[in-house]
C-alpha cells in the first residue's frame, strides 16, 4: 500500500512532514546559494543591485536612482528587498540576489504544502523535488529581480484560499489581500491579478458543477458559497483592508517625495501593459514555445504526466490544480506584453502535476501500468548521459572551457545515468527516479558553480569597469563622463561615490575632450561618430571591453582619454 495520496483536509502534520520539509528547503539552499557571487551582474541585475546601493548612500529610500537619475520601472519593495541583506557588507552580487533564493526556498516549501495537502506526503514531496530541480526555476531563484519574488506571491495567495470557502476563519481572508496588496509593490499588480484570476476561474467551474448536478435552484446561495473570498461579509472586510494597505504603500512614495511617478509606474506597466501593450509584443501562441524550455529537464515527464491525470480518478484535488494550470497560462497568454520568463509562475503547477502523476506511477497499484510515464521517464534518464560525455568532451576537446572538475563530474554523471537507465529497464522505477533526480541536482549544482565560472571567462564586464576604476582613481569627478553607455552593471562595477557624468550628445563629448586628461566611457558603436565629428587625433582608446580586434561588439564599452598636452 502507497503513501496517502488524499489525506483528510486539515489532517495534523507528522514528523515524516517535517522531515521532508526539511529535506526539500536544505536541498534548495544548498542548490541557489552555492556560487551566488560566482557571476557576475547581467541583464537587469545590475539595476536592483544600483539603485539599492544608491538608496543606502543617498538616505532616500523612496526615490530609486541610477547613477543619480531617477529610475521608476519596478516598484520599490524589490529594491528594499535587497537592502537588509546589504547593511554589513555593502551591496554584492550575492547580496542582490538573497532575496530571490529566499523567495525560491518559499516557493519549494509552499509546493510541497500545496501538494501534500491535495494528494498527500509523497506528491508534495515529489513536486518540491520536481521544482528545485527545474532548471530555469533554479537560474531565477538565482537572479537579482522580482521574478521569483512574484511567483512566490502568487502561490502564496493560492495557498491561503485553497479549498472551498465554507467555515473559513476571516484572517484567512485578511491575509490573502495583505499578501495581495504588498506583493503588488515588488512586480506590480501582476500576482494579485493572476491569483485573483487563478481564483476565479476556480469558483466559476465550482459554481458550474454544482449548477449542473443540481439546477440552478438556489443559484445565488451557491454564487456566495464559491465566491465567498469577495461576496461574503468576512471576504468584503478583507478586501477593503487590502485596498487601504495597496493605498497606503501606493501613495508614500508620493508624500515622501513629492512625485507622481511611481503611481505612474503602476498604471503603465500593468493597465496599459497588458490592454495595449508597448513592449515584449509576441505572437499569442508564444508560450506553446516557451513553456516545454521552462519546464527542462522535466519536460517530457511533464507531457506524461498531464495524460496521466486521467488515471487519478476525479475529485476536487484534480479539478482545482487543473484549473488553477489553465488560468495561468491564458491569463499571460491573453495579455498582449509577452516576455519568456513571464510564464514563470506555472512551473510549480507543472510541478504538482508531475509530483502527484509520478507518486501514483510509483506507489499506487491502479497507476502503475503507464507506458507514457515509462517512456518519458527513461528518455528523461538519457539527459544525464548526454551531460556526462559532454562534461568529458568539453574537457578533452576544448580548452577554452576546460575546467578540472569536468574529468570529475562528467565521468560519474554518466556512470550514475547509465545506472538510473539500467534501474528503469529493470522496472525498477523507485531507485531509477530517485537517482534520475539526484543527477539533475548535481548538474545545477556543477552549473551554479564551476560552470559559472567557465562562463565568466568569456565576460569582460566587470574586469574592464576594475580596470577603468583603478586608471581614474584619484581624478577629479569633471574629469569622468560617460555618453551612450546604458549598462547599469558597469555603474555598479565602476563605483563612484559620486554619478558620473552623463553626455547627453556628440557635440557636448567634442567639448569635453578639449580638456587635458579627461576621461570618456562609452561603446564601440559610437567610437566612429565621436571619431568622425570631434577629430580622431582628440581621443585615445586606452582600455577596451573587447578582448581582442576581431571581437569587437557594438555594446561592449571603451574608455577613451583625451591626450595630454595637447
Amino acid at each position: 500500500m502507497g503513501p496517502a495520496v488524499n489525506p483528510t483536509p486539515g489532517q495534523k502534520w507528522s514528523f515524516a512532514d517535517y522531515v521532508a520539509l526539511a529535506v526539500l528547503v536544505a536541498a534548495a539552499a544548498m542548490l541557489f546559494f552555492s556560487g551566488l557571487s560566482s557571476r557576475s551582474l547581467w541583464g537587469s541585475e545590475g539595476r536592483w543591485a544600483v539603485i539599492a546601493r544608491e538608496m543606502m548612500q543617498g538616505g532616500n529610500y523612496f526615490l530609486p536612482t541610477i547613477n543619480g537619475v531617477v529610475y521608476f520601472d519596478k516598484p520599490l519593495l524589490s529594491y528594499w528587498a535587497i537592502i537588509p541583506f546589504s547593511l554589513f557588507s555593502g551591496v554584492t552580487e550575492a547580496s542582490a540576489r538573497i532575496p530571490g533564493v529566499l523567495a525560491g526556498m518559499g516557493t519549494v516549501a509552499l509546493i510541497f504544502a500545496i501538494g501534500r495537502r491535495l494528494f498527500g506526503l509523497a506528491s508534495g514531496f515529489y513536486a518540491g523535488l520536481i521544482l528545485l530541480t527545474t532548471a530555469m526555476f533554479g537560474f531565477w531563484s538565482r537572479t537579482a529581480s522580482a521574478e521569483v519574488l512574484n511567483v512566490l506571491a502568487i502561490w502564496s495567495m493560492l495557498w491561503i484560499l485553497q479549498g472551498r470557502g465554507a467555515g473559513r476563519p476571516f484572517h484567512r481572508y485578511l491575509l490573502f489581500y495583505l499578501v495581495a496588496a504588498v506583493s503588488s509593490f515588488c512586480k506590480g499588480p501582476l500576482a494579485p491579478a493572476v491569483a485573483v484570476t487563478a481564483v476565479a476561474a476556480v469558483s466559476c467551474v465550482g459554481m458550474i458543477r454544482d449548477i449542473r448536478q443540481k439546477g440552478f435552484g438556489g443559484a445565488p446561495g451557491k454564487a456566495t458559497d464559491h465566491f465567498d473570498w469577495i461576496l461574503s461579509a468576512r471576504g468584503v472586510l478583507a478586501a477593503v483592508c487590502g485596498l487601504a494597505a495597496f493605498a497606503l504603500l501606493l501613495f508614500l512614495p508620493v508624500i515622501m517625495t513629492g512625485s507622481w511617478e511611481a503611481v505612474e509606474l503602476m498604471w503603465r506597466e500593468n493597465v496599459v501593459r497588458f490592454l495595449e501593450p508597448f513592449d515584449h509584443v509576441e505572437p499569442f501562441y508564444i508560450y506553446f514555445k516557451h513553456t516545454p524550455v521552462f519546464l527542462l529537464p522535466w519536460t517530457l515527464l511533464a507531457i506524461g504526466a498531464v495524460i496521466h491525470m486521467k488515471r487519478w480518478g476525479g475529485g476536487p484535488e484534480r479539478r482545482w490544480l487543473a484549473t488553477v494550470t489553465v488560468a495561468i497560462f491564458l491569463f499571460f497568454t491573453l495579455s498582449g506584453s509577452r516576455r519568456s520568463y513571464y510564464i514563470l509562475p506555472l512551473v510549480p503547477a507543472f510541478a504538482l502535476i508531475i509530483g502527484r502523476s509520478l507518486a501514483g506511477f510509483l506507489h499506487r497499484e491502479t497507476e502503475k501500468d503507464s507506458p507514457l510515464m515509462k517512456v518519458a521517464l527513461v528518455i528523461t534518464a538519457f539527459i544525464p548521459v548526454i551531460a556526462g560525455a559532454a562534461l568529458i568532451a568539453g574537457f578533452f576537446g576544448f580548452e577554452a572551457y576546460r575546467h578540472s572538475s569536468e574529468i570529475i563530474a562528467g565521468p560519474v554523471i554518466m556512470m550514475a545515468g547509465i545506472a538510473a537507465l539500467f534501474f528503469l529497464f529493470k522496472r525498477m522505477y523507485v531507485p531509477g527516479s530517485a537517482l534520475v533526480v539526484l543527477l539533475f541536482f548535481g548538474l545545477l549544482l556543477w552549473t551554479f558553480t564551476a560552470g559559472t565560472s567557465i562562463g565568466e571567462r568569456g565576460r569582460g564586464l566587470k574586469p574592464f569597469a576594475r580596470h577603468v576604476a583603478s586608471r581614474i582613481e584619484g581624478v577629479s569627478d569633471g574629469n569622468v563622463a560617460i555618453y551612450g553607455v546604458g549598462n547599469s552593471s558597469f555603474i555598479f562595477y565602476l563605483d563612484r561615490k559620486v554619478p558620473v557624468r552623463a553626455l547627453s550628445d556628440v557635440r557636448q563629448v567634442c567639448s569635453f575632450g578639449d580638456g587635458v586628461g579627461r576621461y570618456l566611457i562609452t561603446e564601440e558603436a559610437f567610437v566612429g561618430t565621436i571619431e568622425k565629428e570631434c577629430g580622431s587625433e582628440r581621443f585615445d582608446r586606452a582600455l577596451s571591453e573587447s578582448r581582442d580586434d576581431r571581437t569587437k561588439r557594438r555594446n561592449d564599452l571603451v574608455l577613451l582619454v583625451a591626450p595630454k598636452g595637447r
